[in-house]
């Protein structure tokens, strides 16, 4: 018996380990199925919609109220869609860089998911550390 009851380590068990690599391989095999079967499939999907399907009579919709806003995505009818598929609507005209700090790449835009999620994610962080400061100065006070 030790009287400073330091850290002492112990072996990780077997089936620990295999459980975490179960896990990785099934997310990683997931992950490899979405990435070469799911996204192709809606990939072709909608590109066959944008040519002649219902997808193709939203965009029509859409440049006409862009043609009704004389091009300003500020005005009309149905802004947030058309600022969100200009990409479509206008393939040549290109949008805004959502971070002007990266280079202007294709992923720089403001309805890229992963930009989207880590703008949310640093929000809700810098939001919690704030309300701890708040929390911490009120007890304090």
């Amino acid at each position: 018996t030790r009287a400073s009851g330091g850290f002492e380590p112990s072996p990780v068990e077997a089936s620990v380990i295999f459980q975490q690599l179960a896990v990785v391989g099934v997310s990683g095999a997931a992950a490899a199925f979405w990435w070469t079967v799911t996204v192709p499939e809606k990939r072709l999907e909608i590109s066959r919609s944008k040519k002649r399907g219902e997808l193709k009579d939203v965009l029509d919709e859409l440049a006409a109220a862009d043609a009704e806003a004389e091009g300003s995505v500020l005005r009309g009818d149905r802004r947030v869609a058309r600022w969100l598929l200009t990409d479509w609507l206008a393939p040549d005209q290109r949008k805004e860089p959502a971070l002007p700090m990266l280079p202007q790449g294709k992923f720089n835009s403001g309805d890229n998911p992963i930009l989207a999620a880590g703008a949310l994610i640093l929000a809700a962080g810098v939001a919690n550390a704030l309300g701890e400061r708040a929390v911490d100065l009120v007890q304090g006070s």
